[in-house]
């Protein structure tokens, strides 16, 4: 495919926007360029919903810990010095006195609890597989976002080349009319006709331009800067990686998707909690013990100790049990159809996103092609508008036509990118993690 006389290969592009952004920036400072996984990375660090899923997730994994500290005992030190005006009669000495030192170590242990520790560390553990898938998911959505901004900055740039040679053959165009209005082949209105379609090219430069900068200072947003950042040149594709059928594809989405491995935890952590709530039932045991230290000067130096051995069993609350029962059965089956709900929506995302690219690269291959008849076409005209055989009106309905093939070309790219992407949010890994993955599995 080629853009203008040159291949569009990253060399030649490389050059052509060096050379726009010369003619358009003058003296200004040239501007950052950034690769996309440049820009991701620091997208990734700057997005609030992905910093705020990673915090989740942290906060997921510390409630573990907690779980697993309730198999720990429990260890208190206490600490007390008293002093009053009025003196009162201390039975252990027989003096009156004023001020007392206590110092108290109390330790306590759950020996039974009903299994509500175990269930209680199964369901954590849910949460933060929970946890973590969806940070993955905001994470990939993040990316996403971020894909769609760079892309659409990277196509700017191209528009705004295309803009700029449909300027530059309006103006060549014009040359042509007024070339053959003084040889009196051609009529005064040919020449308005091509100052006119100057004129138009002139505000399609002006608004590509606008359009640019507008994508250029989004993607600085989302790598959190308040500047303009360049894409690097040749970012957007002209076809699809390869990619296994859509049926395998809908088959790993509803294995790994983020959406459907978060739902199926959040499930099984509603499943802990509905028989966790069964432990109210059952009695409870626990065991304590303390070492006391008192006197009236200090440091004290009276002791005592103490043991105890606390078992407990609600009868009756109120029916708050019961209530508790309900309300962790009916969490549990809301969790499980939305487990079930998700492993279908992961499918049918997969198959649409899958044959969305599909869809692209065939748009992108129509729209290439598309630019090659429509420069020929326009050289043909150009050639048969000096030979006198053809009108101004034919002339410029070629130029149109090219303008928009080349539009057109450069947004079904750009569709493409964007549809890569969406395959890749919605199976939570990239083409190639997914393509390896993909691999390792298949029997030899």
């Amino acid at each position: 495919m080629q853009l203008g006389t040159g291949t569009l290969g990253v060399p030649t592009v490389t050059l052509m926007l060096m050379m726009a952004g010369a003619a358009i920036g003058g003296a200004q400072e040239p501007l950052r360029v950034v690769t996309l996984d440049e820009a991701v990375e620091q997208a990734l660090s700057s997005d609030p919903a992905a910093v705020a899923a990673a915090g989740a997730e942290l906060y997921s994994r510390a409630q573990l810990r907690q779980a697993w500290a309730g198999y720990l005992p429990t260890v208190t030190l206490n600490s007390s010095y008293g002093n009053s005006s009025n003196q009162r009669f201390d039975q252990a000495t027989g003096r009156l006195v004023s001020e007392s030192y206590t110092a108290q170590i109390t330790a306590g242990y759950d020996i039974f609890t009903g299994g509500r520790r175990l269930l209680q560390q199964r369901a954590a553990r849910a949460g933060v597989q929970a946890s973590a898938a969806e940070f993955r998911a905001q994470r990939f959505e993040t990316i996403l976002s971020t894909q769609r901004t760079f892309y659409a900055a990277a196509a700017g740039d191209e528009l705004v080349l295309a803009a700029q040679q449909r300027s530059e053959r309006a103006r060549q165009q014009l040359e042509f009319a007024e070339s053959r209005l003084q040889v009196g082949t051609a009529t005064r209105s040919d020449v308005l006709r091509a100052e006119l379609e100057v004129g138009n090219a002139e505000l399609a430069v002006i608004d590509a331009e606008s359009n640019r900068r507008s994508a250029r200072l989004e993607l600085g947003r989302h790598m959190g800067s308040d500047e303009e950042v360049q894409p690097a040149a040749g970012a957007l594709p002209e076809q699809a990686p390869a990619l296994p059928d859509v049926e395998a594809l809908a088959a790993l989405a509803e294995r790994t998707a983020p959406s459907a491995v978060a739902a199926r935890s959040t499930w099984q952590a509603q499943r802990a909690a509905s028989l966790s709530a069964l432990s109210a039932y059952l009695p409870t045991l626990r065991a304590t013990g303390g070492y006391d230290w008192q006197a009236i000067d200090f440091p004290p130096s009276d002791q005592s100790w103490s043991l105890r051995l606390i078992a407990s069993i609600p009868v009756f609350n109120g029916l708050q049990r019961e209530t508790n029962i309900i309300q962790a059965r009916v969490n549990a089956q809301v969790a499980e159809a939305r487990a079930r709900d998700a492993s279908i929506g992961a499918r049918i995302a997969a198959e649409d996103a899958a044959r969305e690219l599909g869809a692209a690269e065939r748009r992108v291959e129509i729209a290439g092609r598309a630019v090659d008849l429509a420069r020929e076409d326009l050289r043909v005209q150009e050639e048969r508008y000096q030979l006198g055989n053809v009108t101004i009106l034919d002339l410029q309905a070629s130029q149109l036509a090219l303008a928009e093939a080349e539009v057109t070309w450069v947004t079904a790219r750009q569709a493409l990118a964007t549809a890569i992407g969406q395959l890749e949010a919605v199976l939570g890994q990239t083409l190639p993690e997914m393509t390896r993955g993909l691999t390792t599995s298949s029997p030899p």
